[in-house]
């Protein structure tokens, strides 16, 4: 049967189409439209214009979904339509707009979701698993191949990017700044402060062009494998202010042509999570939240 998986990010909004046969699932299809809802939140609340660009991307989804018949559609939103003050509302107003019934899963749920769909990728027993997104980051503690502990944190690319960067890229004042922002939340999360693990395994948009990034500036390196030694020097190289060489420019338009304002605040979040955890590298994973998403409650598998 085909499937068709709405993902409302705080970065992207995305959907993907896949068939699922019993309990195996092949991926058909990928959209996505970069929109960073995140950056729709004012004094907490979601705007109209955030409104307008979600009921306009679902209502394109929606008639995509009709001329294939695609006789089954799942839908959830994370971190900006959870944590605006008017989510209810919103959520109310964007599904009785675009015909997209809207399910706003909680970061645990968000959390379970990405340790379900990146099992198979894990590669150490023990470790920590990330999704850092554009308004919350997951953090996952596990042992033994099994769910320890799970967090949401307050700490978003993109949310990070709108409070504390004023141009496109971010110097290294601004860099500072935000790796201060990621400590003071830890500061209150003390739970994840003291968790340590020497590998990591990444998820989300962020990871991804960064592991494409270091990929590009580090070509001996197994692919998809960050390492977190190199992660400093990445990040000034592209967020110190400075203009950037012709060389560097098409490194970063290859590595994160849709996320050139939000990469390098997202990496100092990962830096600052690696450096707290005492890991020396990370793993992306190209599975995670749709995946677990399908296993959990589509197909139907324990945590």
């Amino acid at each position: 049967m085909l499937h068709a998986i709405i993902d409302i990010g705080s970065n992207t909004i995305r959907m993907a189409v896949y068939r699922i046969e019993g309990r195996s699932f092949e991926l058909l299809l990928k959209r996505k439209h970069t929109v960073g809802l995140a950056g729709y939140l004012d004094h907490g609340r979601l705007v109209r214009e955030g409104i307008e660009k979600t009921v306009k991307i679902l209502r394109g989804f929606m008639d995509f979904i009709a001329t294939f018949a695609i006789p089954h559609v799942h839908a959830f939103a994370t971190a900006a339509l959870r944590s605006a003050k008017n989510s209810r509302a919103a959520t109310e107003e964007i599904t009785r707009r675009s015909g997209v019934h809207i399910r706003i899963i909680s970061g645990a749920e968000e959390a379970a979701y990405d340790f379900i769909g990146a099992t198979a990728s894990i590669a150490h027993a023990d470790g920590i698993m990330v999704d850092i997104g554009g308004g919350s980051t997951e953090i996952i503690h596990y042992r033994a191949h099994e769910m320890r502990g799970r967090w949401s944190l307050p700490l978003g690319s993109l949310a990070l990017s709108k409070a504390y960067v004023a141009g496109l890229l971010p110097t290294s004042a601004e860099c500072a700044e935000i790796c201060a922002a990621v400590e003071r939340v830890l500061d209150d999360a003390s739970d994840v402060r003291r968790l340590r693990a020497a590998h990591m395994v990444g998820m989300g948009g962020v990871l991804s062009s960064a592991s494409r990034m270091h990929g590009l500036l580090y070509p001996e390196e197994t692919p998809r494998l960050l390492r977190v030694a190199h992660l400093p020097a990445m990040i000034e190289r592209f967020g110190s202010g400075q203009k950037l060489s012709e060389c560097d420019t098409a490194v970063l338009l290859r590595s994160a042509p849709d996320r050139l304002h939000t990469i390098i605040p997202g990496m100092v979040i990962a830096h600052t999570l690696a450096d707290t955890f005492a890991a020396v590298d990370i793993l992306y994973s190209d599975s995670g939240v749709r995946e677990g998403y399908i296993w959990k409650e589509i197909i139907g598998v324990e945590e």
